[in-house]
């Protein structure tokens, strides 16, 4: 990722992404339900996010990621999944605390972390090892 987002555009930017993969096209009314905030203040995300050239935005027309945008997506949602994954089974949390907390530190970590962490989870699984297993029950 060459220039960073905001993580609030990073946000906005990565619902734009899973939208368009859900459906093939995004539009502002579903952006503010997935969101959970009014359409105006989508309106004035989507502007910024255009001017920066990460997205193609009409107004009252649809919403679509440019390339540039699509891989920003790509990368950071590759990271939320890792994230995602590290903390449900390596740390044992529960899906719903897992996927807050990956939300809250994927804008926050370089690529190269989230390598190591995925590294990490590869080698543990080799080897078999459940660090919280017994805590959660499971074991």
């Amino acid at each position: 990722m060459e220039e960073k987002l905001a993580p609030r555009l990073e946000d906005y930017l990565e619902t734009i992404y899973l939208l368009e993969k859900e459906n093939k096209v995004a539009r502002v009314k579903e952006i503010a339900k997935a969101r959970n905030v009014k359409m105006p203040t989508v309106t004035e995300v989507l502007k910024r996010l255009s001017e920066k050239g990460f997205i193609k935005y009409e107004p009252y027309g649809y919403v679509s990621t440019t390339e540039k945008g699509k891989n920003y997506a790509e990368e950071l949602y590759r990271k939320h999944r890792i994230l995602i994954k590290f903390f449900k089974s390596v740390l044992g949390l529960p899906p719903e605390d897992a996927e807050r907390e990956g939300c809250l530190i994927e804008h926050h970590l370089s690529d190269e972390t989230v390598r190591r962490i995925e590294k990490l989870m590869e080698i543990l699984k080799e080897k078999k090892i459940k660090p919280f297993e017994e805590e959660n029950g499971n074991g």
